[in-house]
């Protein structure tokens, strides 16, 4: 009797573990609003537009520090202009004013939605800053990076949208400085990838840098890599091959060496990379180079005061987008084939929050 008592606690904690271990795992289409004080989760997008522009945005839900709270929804977007001019686009509001659908994704902040629907991907942003819309498809199906853990939480990312290709189009508004809107501006094809991560602890536990290269244009095979270092200088690494619609090859041991590391203010870039890895179809090595500068972008440059301030406790990151130029060398059994073209690229590096300077007590006089 005792030994069925003992057996069963066993097994409703086990039960109770199993439980709480996938109430916290990435869920596909809705945020998992977790109580914990660093959750952190959000769905960012990336788009090279064939008119020369940029379009990055990021929906994200987080849990912040009084007074603004649990629950905290946020949508930031940055706008590069085929001429370099750069444009943010960013609201946040409380829950009610930001909300999801429970069956599919389909997201929502203040006046821009985030959905999808099997393959297309829908992006619309529209504050007095900008209007912008993305429609897009991505036929890869999708995948993720390991699930690191540190002493406080975890970190798990997912490309929900891995080759997105579509059009689009963007419209500058009254606070880019034009009344009352500045002219439509159509892109027949927009090419990019959607990532989805949730994170328990801080960024700097869980990431050093994240590199992320994906091919654009004509060429029929494209490279698509994926490179995290975590604060232990441990790697995790996806790089994919893919060919339209289908996935040609998956590399495995693969070597990433940065060079010409350049510094700015208090982060850093590479300006190459080299790479070699082994596929089960045939190895490939060959570099990137980072020719082209799109934008680099650290959120601390666009808070306001109080932002500001909230900031200074946390690691902050700064993303260095370019357009680059790969050349490498897949080599099978049946001879050598040598891929080269544009790849839409971006580092990012984390800086660990500052230390705050201690103050000197001065000596009371007597």
């Amino acid at each position: 009797m005792c030994f069925k008592k003992v057996f069963s606690r066993i097994l409703v904690l086990l039960l109770f573990s199993i439980t709480s271990v996938y109430s916290q795992e990435i869920d596909n289409i809705r945020p998992k609003r977790l109580d914990d004080k660093n959750y952190t989760e959000y769905w960012e997008q990336y788009f090279y537009l064939s008119d020369g522009s940029l379009i990055t945005s990021q929906f994200l839900v987080a849990n912040f520090p009084w007074p603004v709270g649990k629950d905290h929804g946020i949508m930031l977007s940055t706008l590069i202009t085929p001429n370099g001019e750069q444009y943010v686009i960013k609201n946040g509001r409380n829950f009610g004013e930001w909300g999801y659908k429970e069956d599919k994704l389909d997201l929502f902040i203040h006046t821009h939605r985030l959905s999808q629907k099997n393959d297309e991907v829908n992006v619309h942003l529209e504050n007095t800053m900008a209007f912008v819309d993305i429609n897009s498809k991505s036929k890869i199906a999708p995948f993720s990076h390991n699930r690191f853990s540190s002493d406080e939480g975890f970190i798990e990312s997912r490309f929900y949208a891995p080759s997105l290709i579509g059009n689009g189009n963007w419209q500058l508004g009254e606070e880019a400085g034009l009344k009352p809107n500045g002219p439509v501006n159509n892109a027949d094809i927009a090419e990019g990838h959607g990532v989805h991560v949730l994170m328990t602890d801080k960024v700097d536990q869980l990431i050093k840098n994240w590199t992320r290269i994906s091919g654009i244009g004509n060429g029929q095979l494209k490279p698509f890599i994926s490179a995290i270092t975590r604060p232990d200088e441990k790697q995790d690494i996806i790089f994919k091959l893919f060919d339209n619609d289908k996935t040609i090859e998956t590399f495995e041991n693969v070597n990433i060496k940065y060079e010409n590391i350049t510094k700015e203010k208090e982060a850093s870039y590479p300006k190459r990379i080299k790479i070699t890895a082994k596929g089960k179809n045939g190895n490939i090595e060959g570099e990137i180079q980072f020719t082209r500068k799109m934008d680099h972008f650290n959120l601390t440059d666009h808070l306001n005061f109080f932002e500001r301030s909230f900031a200074k406790s946390n690691p902050t990151g700064t993303n260095f987008r370019y357009i680059a130029d790969y050349n490498l060398v897949y080599k099978t059994a049946k001879g050598e084939k040598l891929l080269g073209g544009k790849a839409l690229s971006e580092y990012i590096d984390i800086q660990p929050a500052k230390k705050a300077a201690s103050k000197k007590r001065r000596r009371s006089r007597r």
